[in-house]
């Protein structure tokens, strides 16, 4: 009798736990402490697994670039402008020492969310394409929040 109350108490608590736990991955609240990287990083790769496709591991030396790039975009002209990183660029500093033969980028600007702007990614077929191409396995996520509270996002993909 003893023993059967144990495991029970065991199943028990540990069902406690695991519930717990589920709380704390998807709750909304915990969502909003992560930094606009890392929700622009667990975005993409949220986009890739709803289609069944492998998620793309991060590289913060070139995640430090590609928020160089974000800064850059947030400080042209008087108000800004989306522009890609020019081919010249990728080769020699982003692709400098890394294995890879395809690449890709998206760039974009929000006043909203992260998840507006996945959004909005997903619904240009561009965007959508990098966003779901199977040949790329790394991905490199900078962001940048100016003074008027726009976040500039620069996603580089390659593989």
């Amino acid at each position: 009798m003893t023993r059967s109350r144990t495991a029970l108490t065991r199943i028990a608590l540990v069902a406690a736990l695991m519930t717990g736990l589920t709380a704390l991955v998807t709750s909304p609240a915990g969502a909003s402490t992560l930094s606009p990287r890392a929700r622009m990083y667990r975005a993409t790769n949220g986009s890739r697994l709803n289609h069944e496709i492998r998620r793309v591991d991060i590289h913060d030396r070139i995640s430090k670039l590609a928020r160089q790039h974000s800064i850059k975009m947030a400080n042209t002209g008087e108000y800004g402008k989306l522009v890609h990183t020019s081919e010249k660029v990728i080769r020699r500093s982003y692709l400098k020492g890394v294995n890879w033969s395809t690449w890709g980028e998206n760039v974009g600007v929000t006043g909203g969310t992260i998840g507006e702007l996945q959004q909005a990614f997903m619904q240009s077929a561009a965007h959508r394409h990098n966003i779901l191409n199977r040949s790329f396995r790394r991905v490199a996520v900078g962001t940048y929040r100016d003074d008027r509270d726009l976040l500039w996002v620069t996603v580089f993909f390659y593989g």
